[in-house]
């Protein structure tokens, strides 16, 4: 009666169940027969990844779409390869490799061709653009390991290190002999009487060292500018007084200094120091750098240029706010080839109140620019797109370095004139820092070659 029922209920089973339950037997009957010989049965009904309720990738079920086939592979996976979890993670690295080759020869060919100089600066914008009409690609995950850095006792404590050696000053690293021997000087400066030969870099560390500790003073200052040197460089001259720099500078123009740079000369630089300069019986200086001078007068800066121009180089004033039209006739006059016999190779003004005049006035009235090969002029009033047409133009072609950064008047008009004058190619650095007025359109025709009228 079982058997029966058993053959009554197999008759009712589908086809395929009986097949498949046939070839499970026939397979196990093989191995059990002849355990040495591998067997070779039919395949199975659920075999295969078309037929299979479940595959075993992380995806789950195998489903064959027509938007992802392509020469007989589906996402990159052979449609009749097996489906173990080994050969589909190799498939599926084989297939990234293939995606990424691709897109990089994609890359050289579309690189292969011209190539503009701001193409880069054009794609950062159209980048920036899309960042702002889709902010969700501003998104950034949180970075690993902060949250478990916050309730580390080590992270912690490496952090309070770092900060104990930043405020000791010490880094952690060994100190270079320089700055040992530095730091030992500026320590026991007040028992210093005198440097002697030493270098201008050397003097100029210990004078940062002394204004970063508050040791720089009228005794320091005096031991800085000792007799013999031949640059005096102070960066702070707010602790020194007039009569102190007058004192010094009666002792060394005449013994042949050569440069004399001074920032923040608020109170010292004036009247009796220019006088000292200008009275001196020999004058061996070509570098004069003067920063913050607000009691130095126009017809002093005159004064100073007349009486310096033979040997003088290098001009610079910065903030220096009663310059006027003497300071520039005196530079267009004795730098002139007539009418002097200096030779200006470097001229910075830089927040001074000069006026498009003055300035044309240096560019129109002599051949005073002719050997320039540094031009500076940062936040001058005076200063627009005729302005720097001009100047340029009188410039010879020689001009290495150009910085007209904080100039508001200035515009895409003042960009051909640049470009006129680097013809000969000898311009190594230029500075547009803060000029509101250029527009992309006026940078791209900059960049551009073969534009006619301009050179390459």
């Amino acid at each position: 009666g079982g058997d029966d029922d058993g053959e009554a209920e197999g008759s009712n089973l589908p086809s395929s169940m009986r097949h498949r339950n046939r070839a499970v037997a026939e397979r196990e009957a093989s191995r059990l027969a002849r355990p040495e010989r591998r067997t070779r049965s039919s395949q199975l009904g659920h075999a295969t990844k078309s037929r299979s309720a479940v595959a075993s990738v992380p995806m789950g079920v195998f489903v064959p779409s027509s938007a992802n086939r392509e020469d007989g592979k589906i996402d990159g996976i052979r449609e009749g390869s097996w489906c173990g979890p080994f050969s589909v993670a190799r498939q599926y690295i084989e297939a990234r490799e293939d995606a990424r080759r691709k897109r990089e020869e994609e890359q050289n060919e579309g690189t292969s061709g011209e190539h503009h100089p701001l193409d880069d600066l054009m794609n950062e914008i159209e980048l920036e653009k899309k960042r702002k009409a889709n902010p969700s690609m501003n998104w950034r995950g949180a970075a690993s390991g902060v949250s478990d850095g916050k309730s580390n006792y080590y992270v912690k404590r490496r952090k309070q290190l770092a900060r104990q050696r930043e405020a000791s000053g010490n880094s952690g690293r060994i100190p270079s002999l320089f700055k040992m021997c530095v730091d030992m000087i500026v320590d026991n400066f007040d028992d210093v009487e005198a440097l002697g030969d030493v270098g201008v870099d050397v003097r100029r560390s210990l004078c940062e060292h002394l204004v970063a500790r508050g040791k720089m003073n009228g005794a320091a200052f005096d031991v800085l500018a000792e007799a013999g040197v031949e640059a005096l460089e102070v960066i702070d001259c707010t602790t020194v007084t007039q009569e102190q720099l007058t004192e010094a500078l009666d002792a060394l123009v005449p013994s042949g200094l050569k440069a004399l740079i001074l920032n923040h000369a608020g109170r010292c630089f004036g009247s009796k120091a220019v006088n000292s300069i200008v009275s001196a019986p020999s004058n061996a200086m070509f570098g004069v750098s003067i920063g913050g001078a607000y009691l130095l007068k126009d017809d002093d800066a005159a004064s100073l240029v007349a009486a310096t121009a033979p040997t003088l180089s290098s001009i610079e004033f910065k903030a220096c706010n009663l310059l006027g039209p003497s300071f520039c006739n005196a530079v267009a006059h004795h730098f002139a080839s007539t009418g002097g016999n200096g030779c200006l190779l470097e001229l910075s003004l830089e927040d001074v109140p000069i006026t498009k005049e003055g300035l044309l006035t240096i560019a129109t009235s002599s051949d005073a620019l002719r050997n320039l090969k540094s031009l500076t002029l940062r936040q001058v009033e005076g200063v627009d797109d005729e302005v720097v047409s001009i100047l340029l133009g009188a410039v010879g072609d020689g001009l290495e370095h150009i910085d007209l950064s904080l100039n508001l008047n200035l515009t895409d008009e003042c960009l051909p004139a640049i470009r006129r004058c680097n013809k000969n190619g000898k311009l190594r650095s230029l500075q547009l820092s803060n000029l509101k007025n250029l527009t992309a359109a006026g940078l791209e025709a900059f960049f551009t070659y073969d534009i006619p009228g301009l050179p390459n």
